[in-house]
């Protein structure tokens, strides 16, 4: 882990009171890169972990559970996420995370994609803001943990939103979380933060903005647009800065410190992968979904990346790994060129195929 050797007082404030959380990604951030990352980096108060699902409301199967469980191997401050429209099943997901330790989860609202978008699970029940108070009503009066939700400005249109806020609003609600997009644009075209404000200014509620922070320099920008906002999910800009949450707070570790920082997250993650795959084809694939991402913290990393996802074998991986992690570190014009240019809403064929795979197994338990 690198340290900070000398955190001048100017920095506790206004940067230490800012409360930053990683945004969960399915088949990217489990348990283990969640602890590892924890090992390395600082700067993040909380991360929430990818959703459960599929929770029979009387026979739950726990092994569901296993990527938050058991509690006390967290090594961050953990909020477990869940995705359904079945009250009875949010109210069994919160008492088994209850009994384990947990103190609050959170309801994904947001999930743009359309496997379950189209089932009014994530995203796609925004439009009926009905059915959301009758779930409310259901789940307030006798959930265990305190609730958060996190959503976007719609699923077809932006107006949706305030709509539902006007639902939200009704309730001791612990933070709502925002991403200015609606789900039809994926993680694609601009966020729209004049609607941003508009449901800023409606909200009772605590609101944390999740969207496009890809250098500090953006989040400044972001922070004088809406001051008001003390909360702030951070995304792909961390997959591919790891020090990006440490650097918002003013800690800006040298060259020499991120690159041994970088080199041993490295090391450990894939070394834990390696320990817990089932198969080497499997254990490559995750090492290039964060390599997706992770190669734009470097000057000309797509060029590695490029060549290094079509890796069959272990060796062949790591020497790309090895030379690229040597690589000149990008400035920040560069990280947000490879955001702006390279990224896609699933990125490569190694990671889309993460996604697909875990949302068909979603599909065969609904």
């Amino acid at each position: 882990m690198y340290f900070c050797t000398e955190i001048n007082n100017h920095l506790l404030s206004p940067y230490m009171s800012v409360q930053l959380s990683l945004a969960p990604f399915l088949g990217i951030t489990s348990k283990i890169y969640r602890n590892t990352f924890a090992r390395h980096f600082q700067g993040l108060d909380q991360v929430y972990a990818p959703f459960i699902s599929g929770v029979h409301p009387e026979k739950a199967n726990i092994s569901k559970f296993s990527d938050v469980l058991p509690f006390d191997q967290n090594m961050v401050s953990t909020v477990p996420q869940f995705i359904s429209t079945d009250a009875r099943e949010v109210l069994a997901v919160a008492h088994i995370l209850k009994e384990e330790g947990y103190k609050r989860i959170n309801w994904n609202m947001g999930c743009p994609f359309s496997r379950l978008a189209n089932k009014k699970r994530g995203c796609g029940i925004l439009p009926y803001p009905d059915e959301i108070k009758r779930m409310l009503d259901v789940v307030m009066p006798s959930i265990a943990l305190e609730l958060t939700i996190k959503t976007r400005l719609g699923y077809y249109q932006v107006t949706e939103l305030p709509k539902v806020i006007e639902v939200f609003n009704q309730y001791p609600l612990k933070e709502l979380i925002i991403h200015p997009r609606t789900g039809t644009q994926l993680y694609t075209g601009k966020t729209h933060l004049d609607q941003f404000a508009y449901c800023l200014s409606l909200s009772t509620i605590p609101v944390t903005f999740n969207g496009d922070i890809y250098h500090s320099r953006r989040y400044n920008e972001l922070q004088q647009a809406f001051p008001g906002v003390k909360s702030w999910m951070l995304g792909r800009g961390v997959l591919i800065n790891p020090f990006l949450a440490s650097q918002i707070k003013g800690i800006e570790p040298d060259q020499e410190q991120k690159r041994e920082a970088i080199i041993a997250f490295h090391q450990e993650y894939f070394t834990r992968l390696e320990e817990s795959a089932t198969n080497q084809r499997k254990m490559l694939g995750q090492m290039k979904a964060i390599w997706y991402y992770m190669s734009g913290l470097f000057s000309n990393g797509k060029q590695f990346f490029d060549a290094m996802k079509v890796c069959q074998d272990r060796k062949s991986y790591l020497n790309f790994a090895q030379e690229l992690l040597q690589q000149p570190f990008a400035t920040n014009d560069e990280i947000e060129y490879y955001w702006m240019n390279y990224l896609k809403h699933v990125g490569t064929n190694t990671v889309s195929d993460v996604i697909h795979n875990r949302l068909e197994n979603l599909n065969q338990q609904t």
